[in-house]
């Protein structure tokens, strides 16, 4: 058949056997696609944003706020949970598949014939096709999430308005290494000589600051220059940053969101520097409004309460464990756990042990995944032999068990990866 006439699940089946790697980091090759795609992307302003953790919690929140004010946006993100389109958001929906298909024939072409053909990875065409459907649909905002580092990551080819970093931790070891300092310099590359670099990590690497002086980039690091307080009993906070003149804001009463405030302080200073308005009362409605599939979602599974959280690694497992401590939560979770085995799964685990009462440990059956047997060996040599757990061979028995020990004060949470998470969302969609 030819590709011309392919649908969208033959497209993707197209893509995963496209490249022999599912992860090749370097920007040569999609960048020759990308030149002769020839796109005129001047009429959007654009955000970049990296970051070890809060990269799809600050683009929900930037997308939400610009969305409520009345902007046109397009957002790109990944991994998805259930279907590819969500990758692709315009105007907070998901594309629809005829435009995905539109721009998979167009990097196709671009990508040549015979012997000049340059292959692509899944991730570097998913990207084109973000980039595409900007130049194509010309929304006022573009928001694209960095997949992997930074400097080198498909979404670097563009020359973005205005840079992000959300947090920064050692994960992805293997690719990125374990050097704080060389990580941080690696995402800071996203940004641009005589452009705005916005990073919310609150212990940042010097390695940002030296490169955005050696590059002419025009840095905002909090809490240097923005800052946030929380007042959790009255369930606001405030917030206070810089303009583009480099006046002093100070936005007070914001509604709490339901995704990290540190995320949502770093968004509110992107878009105080990115010169595209939007007033105090949209943000707000906007910060009020901020979802994001996986994180913080609060669902019903045979009548139980359930937390999904895709945390992954230490720095997001520490978030998670704060929270469901401020829900007065500590000793009493019921942890349905799957994580990869590339993940630092004892530091992870550790990070919520407080949380737990007992531990379901959920076999993963994906590249780079682990048995539930695995990952219980690895968690038990932090116990002291109190740990009261059990072994699935899938999120459905793990959800189904903690469904039966759940007891009236406790929470059902499931966390550990996005593999995890997806599977229970496919669970209740399959319920519905």
């Amino acid at each position: 058949m030819n590709r011309s006439e392919y649908n969208l699940a033959q497209w993707l089946e197209w893509m995963e056997n496209n490249h022999p790697s599912e992860i090749d980091m370097g920007l040569a090759r999609v960048s020759q696609v990308f030149q002769q795609m020839d796109l005129d992307l001047s009429a959007s302003k654009i955000i970049s944003i990296a970051g070890t953790n809060g990269k799809g919690s600050t683009t929900a929140l930037l997308e939400s706020i610009y969305q409520v004010a009345g902007y046109s946006t397009l957002a790109y993100t990944s991994p998805h949970m259930l279907h590819y389109n969500e990758r692709i958001r315009l105007n907070a929906v998901d594309v629809d598949d005829s435009l995905l298909i539109t721009a998979f024939m167009a990097i196709d072409t671009a990508m040549g014939v015979g012997d000049c053909r340059i292959s692509l990875s899944y991730f570097e065409i998913s990207t084109l096709a973000a980039i595409y459907l900007i130049g194509d649909l010309k929304p006022e905002i573009a928001l694209l999430e960095v997949g992997l580092g930074g400097a080198l990551d498909a979404v670097n080819i563009v020359d973005a308005d205005l840079a992000i970093i959300t947090t920064l931790s050692i994960d992805h070891v293997d690719w990125l290494g374990d050097d704080i300092e060389q990580i941080g310099r690696e995402k800071a590359g996203i940004a641009r000589s005589g452009r705005v670099l916005v990073c919310g990590e609150l212990q940042p690497p010097k390695s940002i600051a030296l490169l955005s002086a050696e590059q002419n980039i025009n840095l905002y690091q909090a809490p240097a220059d923005f800052v946030y307080v929380v007042e959790q009993e009255l369930s606001q906070w405030s917030w206070q940053g810089v303009d583009q003149q480099g006046n002093s804001l100070l936005f007070s009463q914001l509604p709490l969101p339901e995704l990290p405030v540190q995320n949502a302080s770093t968004a509110l200073q992107a878009i105080a520097l990115l010169g595209v308005p939007c007033s105090v009362a949209q943000i707000q409605q906007g910060l009020a409004n901020a979802r994001v599939t996986g994180r913080q979602q609060l669902v019903k599974y045979r009548g139980a309460s359930v937390l999904l959280d895709v945390a992954h690694n230490p720095q997001s497992a520490q978030y998670l464990a704060a929270s469901l401590q401020a829900k007065n939560l500590t000793g009493k979770v019921q942890l349905v756990l799957g994580v990869l085995a590339d993940k630092d799964c004892q530091a992870l685990a550790q990070a919520l042990a407080p949380m737990v009462a007992k531990w379901h440990f959920v076999s993963l059956d994906v590249t780079r995944g682990q048995s539930a047997q695995q990952l219980q060996q690895k968690v038990q040599q932090l116990d002291q032999g109190t740990m009261q757990s059990a072994c699935h061979e899938n999120v459905e028995q793990a959800l189904l068990a903690a469904v039966a020990a759940v007891q009236i004060d406790q929470q059902i949470v499931v966390a550990g990866s996005f593999v995890t998470v997806a599977a229970a969302l496919q669970l209740l969609a399959e319920q519905e």
